[in-house]
């Protein structure tokens, strides 16, 4: 259960990030809107497309619980860094058909969540129509709420999704006994993560041991929940520039990309 304090202190981090992407939503000149359908209804999507000519691997790229459209900058950088070691980046907004939550609403989290799987799952068929994107080859990056996206979809597609980066997420309780279905995972977690306890990390990486599932499990000692987003109360620089060199290094195994130049630590 999450305190009001720490409801608090989580409600100013998301109005810190939301000022400051709205200082840099327009940073990136590739950041191409777009939509696709679930259910006969849009669903929204923005994507940055890689230099290269030819096929691809993709991302697809997932917020966390905030106020629709909060991380939008942070996703905007994210995309392009992808786009630039080699990847068809694509950031979906899986709010497009549901009301937007935040971390202390976990009933609509739950109401919403089949919609938001849904939402995902078209995404990821209408990639694998896209002649731009390599066969076989499509990553999920999720932070947060993302990550329990992320992890969901990869445990209910066996065999849609190459590799997943979980940003301090979990696989769903409900969905343990399907941990052998998950593609190779990167697990990032930090141990003083108030949102997420580290022990959901924990039971991950024991879940993917026990099904011998390919998978990197990465701890952060004192890191707290989003500590690679620009929010004071919780980012770290060195931890979120090691999180993003881990992130790059494990989609160059899994998907074939490459890493990108190194760059000012952020959520990229």
């Amino acid at each position: 259960m999450l305190t009001r304090p720490l409801l608090n202190l989580l409600a100013c981090a998301v109005v810190s990030l939301s000022l400051i992407t709205t200082r840099t939503a327009c940073a990136w000149a590739d950041w191409i809107p777009g939509e696709f359908t679930y259910q006969g209804k849009p669903v929204i999507e923005h994507h940055c497309v890689p230099a290269a000519k030819g096929s691809s691997p993709a991302v697809i790229v997932l917020h966390g619980a905030g106020p629709r459209g909060s991380a939008d900058g942070e996703m905007e950088k994210i995309c392009d860094a992808l786009a630039r070691a080699g990847y068809y980046a694509e950031y979906i907004e899986y709010y497009s058909q549901t009301d937007d939550v935040t971390p202390g609403q976990p009933e609509k989290i739950k109401e919403n969540f089949p919609v938001w799987l849904g939402e995902i799952r078209a995404g990821i068929d209408q990639l694998n129509h896209n002649p731009r994107i390599a066969p076989n080859r499509i990553g999920m990056m999720g932070y947060s709420l993302g990550a329990f996206l992320s992890l969901a979809t990869g445990a209910t597609r066996p065999g849609k999704i190459a590799a997943i980066v979980d940003y301090y997420g979990a696989l769903p309780a409900a969905l343990d006994p399907m941990a052998a279905n998950l593609p190779p995972v990167l697990i990032l977690h930090g141990d003083a993560d108030k949102l997420v306890p580290v022990v959901r990390a924990r039971q991950l990486d024991t879940l993917m041991n026990e099904a011998k599932r390919p998978h990197e499990f990465h701890i952060y000692p004192g890191a707290n929940h989003a500590f690679n987003f620009p929010i004071p109360v919780w980012y770290n620089a060195a931890d979120a520039q090691d999180a993003w060199d881990r992130s790059l290094a494990f989609f160059a195994q899994y998907l074939g990309g490459k890493p990108a130049p190194r760059t000012e630590a952020s959520a990229r």
